[in-house]
């Protein structure tokens, strides 16, 4: 991954790239060219999701990829994609939470991408980065936006970590939950050379600006760095406090609206 040249063109797009509080704000960066993908590809994104992610395909080296883990219907891969020829991407998506989707999305692929530049597998995350199809490429950009649980979110970068380039950029969505957040901060700090880059926040999901907030770190690996011990009572606490506890609570609150619900309808 050029970094450099990655951040050089950030700051090209948003002028207030270095301004944090300013970049959360903004509804749309420089160049606009990518503004039809959202009119023509139903997506969970926004106009600067899909130019970051553009960025940083363009700025990678002839011998890495970009990863996507959860595509929806297909906007981020086509606004990565863009553009972009001369670089692979690789993508996944078990479809768990969108009945339908994979159609839409395989007709979207078919559409706006070339022949054999995106690589789609339509299979569980981990399995997906155990049998890694990229190799012996490395990824030098990777898109987190699968299940926003604790395990899920932390087994999203675990997993992807010995695939990484010794310079990639990781770009994780939806970090406005705080089982994300946590599960982000949790591989920073037991990872050497993981450091944040933007934060940004938004006042509520589905938000113009940045959707359901945006994380973009860096790595880089140094020689002879080993990482700390990945998982062990860090991760079961958190684990246990996120999941455990609270997902489980919202899952039971949901349950017992639709039970309401069924029961007000059949009255």
């Amino acid at each position: 991954m050029r970094f450099e040249e990655f951040i050089g063109r950030c700051r090209t797009e948003w002028p207030e790239f270095t301004d944090h509080q300013s970049l959360e704000k903004s509804r749309n960066p420089t160049g606009r060219e990518l503004a039809e993908v959202l009119d023509k590809v139903p997506g969970m994104a926004t106009e600067n999701k899909l130019k970051l992610l553009n960025l940083a395909v363009a700025a990678l080296e002839p011998d890495e990829v970009y990863v996507e883990v959860g595509c929806y219907k297909g906007a981020t891969l086509v606004g990565a994609a863009l553009g972009n020829l001369n670089h692979r991407l690789f993508a996944c998506d078990n479809f768990s939470q969108f009945d339908g989707a994979a159609d839409s999305l395989r007709a979207t692929l078919s559409r706006y991408t070339p022949p054999g530049q995106v690589q789609f597998f339509d299979m569980e995350f981990r399995k997906f980065m155990e049998m890694a199809p990229w190799q012996p490429a490395r990824i030098g950009a990777y898109f987190y936006d699968g299940g926003h649980s604790f395990a899920d979110q932390y087994d999203g970068l675990r997993c992807a970590l010995p695939h990484f380039s010794p310079d990639a950029v990781i770009v994780i969505d939806d970090t406005n939950k705080r089982a994300a957040r946590a599960a982000d901060q949790l591989m920073a700090h037991q990872v050497p050379g993981w450091e944040l880059i933007l934060n940004l926040r938004t006042p509520r999901n589905h938000h113009p600006t940045w959707w359901n907030g945006i994380q973009v770190y860096r790595y880089r690996r140094s020689a002879g760095a080993v990482p700390g011990d990945l998982g062990g009572p860090g991760f079961a606490v958190r684990k246990f406090i996120y999941d455990d506890i609270f997902l489980n609570l919202k899952h039971r609150r949901r349950a017992l609206r639709r039970d309401l619900k069924a029961w007000w309808r059949g009255r």
